[in-house]
């Protein structure tokens, strides 16, 4: 097999959604298993859908899944520019070639053209006198290349073998725009081919366009790279493919993205507390699978494994609880003091700063949910008392009238000097021998002043762990509030 150089060719027009990152991911482990190159190519020819950010967005969403690129627009490389609305003057050579050669021809055509058209009648019989007059003239024009009208082109995919295609039942495509910026269609085929390509691995959307890739290809006597077409990665509500301008209530993006025009917010997998290694774990599944029962592959594992052979030729269902399921599985494979450090980390992130505890209180925390959760953000959700005093929702009326029972938990804290938690736990159990209006407790009510709700560990492991003096001012602060 020749030198593997596979490409990631996004277009900066918005966030990468799963299909987009699980093509950046298979061409990756392709490259690294065939000890090939990976490069990162930004297709930005369509200016009206370009999105400022966007750029940036998809090179943080790689480094994130771990996806290491070889070349591309933030690294040195020999086939660079790595952007394609840098390299314009390097197509416009392409294009003389395919117009003198009788391969495209200038289309002067309206705004709203109409959907087939007869291009002999209305562009062949111009003639190049007539032709440079109308461009000299500034009449708009577009530049579209000449689709062969004949049944019976051979083409092959990797995947779906040879297929052959109609070409009668194909328009001729425009491949520069009348603002002269080169379509995907001729871009695309000349940057692989400068950059030698070896294989085109993309997704099944782009299987329409296919045939126009080959027809550039036999016009400018290249040879063909291997192409592969993956499938589908489908809506788990049944509404066809997964796509960006279908936002789900579940994160279709690996990060987070602000859309600046509507100012609307959308959670990533990395917001939602999802580990990249389980991300890449589960998404490599959509549509790939080596064989046999286990599912839990580290990204090194999978360079090791990956064969294009194996990837699927149907579409695969997404699954939001396959994907918690893969979080989980990381999770309870991290260590206390690994959990520790994220649980700071997001701590800060959230701009809790929380109460001072000492490492061992925070371990004994984490060793009581860790085999209850599967997010770092589940934790800290359950347990948000622990880092910071609760707002209180409600004043319950009935306090007022048992303000001096209340009041002696303060003279209970306030002489207990060594702080014993098993002596405070007796002196609470002995105020509390009666229920207030039959309903709640003094300890129903301690927990709603530390708690701020009725739920939650052990109350009195809460108070060893936020200490004497947390637990009196929060409360005297519940007093204050209900008076």
């Amino acid at each position: 097999m020749k030198k593997v150089r596979v490409r990631f060719a996004p277009s900066p027009t918005g966030p990468l959604h799963l299909g987009s990152i699980r093509t950046a991911l298979y061409n990756f482990l392709f490259a690294k298993k065939n000890k090939g190159k990976f490069i990162l190519r930004i297709e930005d020819t369509d200016r009206s859908r370009y999105k400022s950010g966007a750029e940036n967005y998809i090179i943080k969403s790689l480094k994130w899944c771990g996806l290491t690129v070889d070349e591309g627009p933030a690294m040195k490389g020999n086939y660079g520019p790595y952007r394609q609305s840098e390299r314009y003057e390097i197509y416009k050579k392409y294009i003389k070639y395919l117009l003198a050669n009788d391969f495209a021809y200038y289309a002067f055509e309206k705004k709203k053209k109409k959907r087939n058209y007869n291009r002999k009648k209305l562009y062949l019989n111009i003639s190049n006198e007539k032709t440079f007059k109308k461009i000299i003239n500034g009449i708009v024009f577009v530049i579209r290349l000449k689709i062969p009208k004949f049944f019976g082109l051979k083409i092959k995919d990797f995947l779906r073998g040879k297929i052959i295609i109609n070409l009668n039942s194909l328009d001729d495509k425009i491949i520069l725009k009348s603002d002269g910026t080169p379509t995907y269609h001729l871009a695309n085929v000349i940057d692989d081919h400068l950059m030698k390509i070896s294989h085109v691995i993309k997704g099944e959307e782009w299987l329409s366009s296919f045939p126009i890739n080959i027809c550039l290809y036999k016009y400018f006597y290249w040879i063909t790279p291997i192409f592969l077409h993956l499938p589908l990665i489908l809506n788990p509500l049944g509404q066809g493919k997964i796509s960006k301008r279908k936002i789900l209530k579940f994160p279709i993006f690996p990060l987070g993205w602000k859309d600046k025009k509507t100012s609307q917010k959308y959670k990533g997998y990395r917001e939602s507390g999802y580990f990249p290694e389980a991300f890449i774990n589960m998404l490599v599944f959509l549509g790939w699978n080596p064989g046999g029962t286990k599912e839990i592959f580290s990204l090194k594992n999978l360079i090791s494994i990956f064969k294009i052979e194996d990837i699927n030729i149907s579409s695969a269902k997404f699954n939001f609880k396959k994907a918690e399921w893969f979080n989980c599985k990381y999770f309870k494979k991290k260590t206390s003091k690994e959990i520790l450090f994220l649980l700071k980390k997001e701590l800060k992130k959230r701009n809790i700063f929380y109460i001072k505890i000492k490492n061992i209180f925070f371990l004994k925390i984490i060793n009581f949910l860790i085999k209850k959760c599967s997010f770092i953000n589940e934790i800290i959700n359950q347990t948000i008392y622990f880092f910071k005093s609760p707002d209180f929702l409600k004043s319950p009326d009935f306090l007022k009238k048992n303000l001096k029972r209340f009041h002696s938990l303060i003279w209970i804290f306030l002489n207990e000097k060594k702080f014993n938690i098993l002596n405070i736990k007796t002196l609470i159990q002995k105020l509390d021998l009666y229920k207030i209006q039959k309903r709640y407790s003094i300890m129903q009510l301690l927990r709603i002043s530390l708690v701020g709700s009725l739920k939650g560990l052990d109350l009195f492991f809460i108070i060893s762990i936020i200490g004497k003096k947390e637990s009196l001012k929060r409360i005297i602060k519940f007093i204050n509030y209900c008076l």
